[in-house]
């Protein structure tokens, strides 16, 4: 079971490892993570520990992990662990983590609490992959064995990682796109359930596994109803298998005779090869089928089955991303071993590989295997010869068990290209999986013949595809648009963010602006009642029209909840004026939190040896400006507008 963040309270009683106080939950970026990140406190007192094999043994069984304990600190066993095993217990969840957790060790009184970052998505889901960790590492702590201890654990580790995976990101695509955004420096955003939003204002992108912002709703449903979708190709002169609906396991049966076996039965309105049942033979078969697609979908297809190899052609923009021969689901003999075993070796493996394997699905031992091999005129004791394919399903999807294979774009005859690029043209997609039954891809569909089995709006795609869907996407940027913020205890209707502000307009510049409770797009001001610049940051980054931000940071929000963006273009911190002097306002700290935002300008007060003596450390001299007279807005604001209109038109 999941705990909450705000139920964690400080312990009266301190063992040799517990948390304490109350952790931190960070909704934006800080300490230089690229992701939300879970602050926590840990009361960790270093002994030696003989007895974590058993704990390593089962996190190696349940997670296929090997662990990699290369840690500054090679005299704590139990910190090392506890950096390493939340994050894979979060990934194996399907939870974003991309980055290691971090130590921040405290010295002196507090030396044996830790403050420790872990990466993360769901703040809560962290916390309970932590409290789990710190629950086994308790049990090693202990003198003997733990062996009841470990036992009680294992058997509530399924639950666990179900309860884990409830909050976890759904399907394949979505964790792999946001690894990429990651890698691309494109900062992401959580919006719901599995919408992200990547970039910021005009450059932000929405993101949907791999539907988009510009994914047409009517594009999506109609390809999601195949009869619909093959009406429309065939008009449009698109080779198509001609799906019919049927509504009964008898009417199946009769229209499978009339059609001449073999035939496939699928669900008219589901995607991801669910329910799909291909190269029937049988009237049981097909009868089977029928009622198994019946319990996925009231909507039920039968076609012809059209022999041939199976390619998925991904589209992206009116461009080729990549193809991939679907294999269907099956071993490859070595001449001991039956196929039963061989097919157990492979499950196994497919469950504990760490390449693109661990994505392939398992194959059970079923009546769908068993004909399939007796179309082969084998069984589940036969051994076949070394290098022998035996096939085991019927469809070639992923969901099936299938494999798909890349294939360089230098093989595919380019009139096959060409029918994939149509297919989605047609259908108005941005981004397509166009599903190809050819004889030979490498030759022209023109002269062999071909089919289009299928056009799905939101593919799973292979792993190497993601990034340069993105790529695409935000056309080789990084989603960014300028950003300025000005770090101040003071705030005034006249301050220097709105001075540069009106600069960016009078320059066509449609900038954003949060100031105190204001926040403007353009000439107008859209909000009157904003309780901090994070928030005033996340209503700016969610418009399309904002090409530049402003924000002025007056307050402690940005400083809780972490900031907003990844970067800045120019940083502005002041003391605020003596008489609106916050006490509480340290420009120290505020430098230093703003370290991580790499910004290209850095403008301070030069009349504050310590201030600017610690920015200089902080920020490279080049990039640094000392303002003098900070008491005289006049003159500060004419000589930050200077630096300011140098740096929009260099933007």
């Amino acid at each position: 079971m999941l705990v909450n963040v705000n139920t964690i309270n400080q312990s009266s009683s301190l063992s040799q490892l517990e948390l304490t106080g109350r952790p931190y939950a960070f909704q934006g970026y800080v300490y230089g993570f690229h992701q939300p990140t879970l602050r926590y406190k840990l009361h960790h007192e270093v002994v030696k520990v003989s007895n974590l094999s058993e704990i390593d043994f089962f996190f190696l069984k349940e997670l296929g992990v090997v662990c990699d304990f290369d840690m500054p600190d090679e005299d704590d066993p139990i910190l090392m662990r506890l950096m390493h095993w939340p994050s894979a217990l979060l990934n194996q969840a399907n939870h974003p983590v991309f980055e290691p957790a971090s130590l921040l060790k405290r010295q002196g009184k507090d030396s044996d609490h830790c403050l420790i970052l872990q990466p993360c998505r769901d703040h809560v889901a962290a916390l309970s992959a932590v409290l789990f960790v710190i629950k086994l590492l308790k049990l090693a702590l202990q003198e003997s064995v733990p062996g009841e201890g470990l036992k009680e654990v294992k058997k509530s580790f399924r639950s666990f990682q179900e309860s884990l995976a409830v909050t976890g990101l759904q399907g394949f695509n979505q964790k792999l796109f946001l690894h990429a955004a990651f890698e691309l420096g494109i900062q992401w955003f959580f919006l719901r359930g599995n919408l992200f939003l990547l970039g910021v204002g005009r450059n932000a992108r929405w993101l949907d596994s791999s539907f988009t912002d510009v994914t047409p709703v009517i594009s999506s449903d109609l390809v999601r109803h195949k009869p619909s979708a093959a009406l429309i190709l065939n008009i449009s002169g698109i080779p198509v298998v001609q799906p019919f609906l049927v509504k009964s396991k008898e009417e199946a049966m009769q229209k499978a005779e009339e059609l001449g076996y073999p035939v496939v039965i699928k669900p008219a309105n589901l995607d991801g090869g669910k329910g799909v049942k291909v190269n029937l033979r049988t009237a049981q078969s097909v009868g089977q089928a029928f009622l198994a697609a019946s319990t996925l979908s009231k909507q039920i297809l039968l076609e012809k089955h059209v022999p041939g190899r199976d390619y998925r052609i991904h589209v992206v923009n009116g461009k080729i991303h990549g193809v991939l021969e679907r294999v269907p689901g099956g071993v490859i003999g070595n001449g001991e071993d039956s196929v039963r075993i061989l097919l157990e070796r492979q499950n196994q493996e497919r469950e504990t590989a760490e390449d693109d394997r661990r994505y392939l699905h398992s194959i059970v031992f079923d009546e769908e295997a068993k004909e399939q091999l007796a179309d082969q005129h084998l069984d589940w004791n036969s051994v076949p010869a070394h290098g022998r394919f035996v096939r085991l399903r019927g469809a070639c999807n992923v969901a099936s068990g299938g494999v798909p294979l890349p294939l360089p774009l230098y093989k595919v005859h380019p009139d096959n290209l060409s029918l994939a690029l149509r297919v989605a043209r047609v259908l108005r997609l941005d981004v397509a999986g166009v599903d190809l039954l050819i004889p030979d891809i490498a030759h022209s569909w023109l002269e062999t013949g071909a089919f289009v089995c299928e056009v799905n709006a939101q593919p799973q795609m292979f792993s190497t595809l993601h990034k340069p869907m993105l790529v695409s996407m935000f056309k080789g940027g990084n989603g960014r648009i300028p950003v300025a913020i000005i770090i101040d205890a003071e705030f005034s209707m006249e301050n220097i963010g709105f001075s540069i502000h009106r600069e960016c307009l009078a320059r066509g510049i449609n900038a954003g602006l949060v100031s105190g409770k204001e926040v403007w797009i353009g000439e107008q001001c859209v909000n009157q009642s904003c309780s901090g610049a994070f928030n005033g940051a996340r209503m700016l980054s969610l418009d399309p029209t904002v090409e530049a931000m402003i924000l002025h940071v007056t307050e402690n929000q940005v400083m809780k909840q972490g900031w907003p963006v990844e970067w800045c273009d120019l940083l502005l911190v002041g003391r605020g004026s003596p008489e609106l002097r916050n006490p509480a306002y340290s420009p120290i700290e505020w430098l230093s939190f703003a370290k991580t935002l790499c910004p290209r300008i850095v403008i301070m007060e030069d009349g504050n040896p310590e201030l600017y003596s610690h920015a200089s450390s902080l920020f490279k001299s080049q990039s640094l400006l000392g303002v003098p007279g900070w008491a005289d807005k006049g003159q500060r604001t004419e000589t930050v507008m200077k630096v300011c209109n140098e740096l929009i038109l260099s933007l």
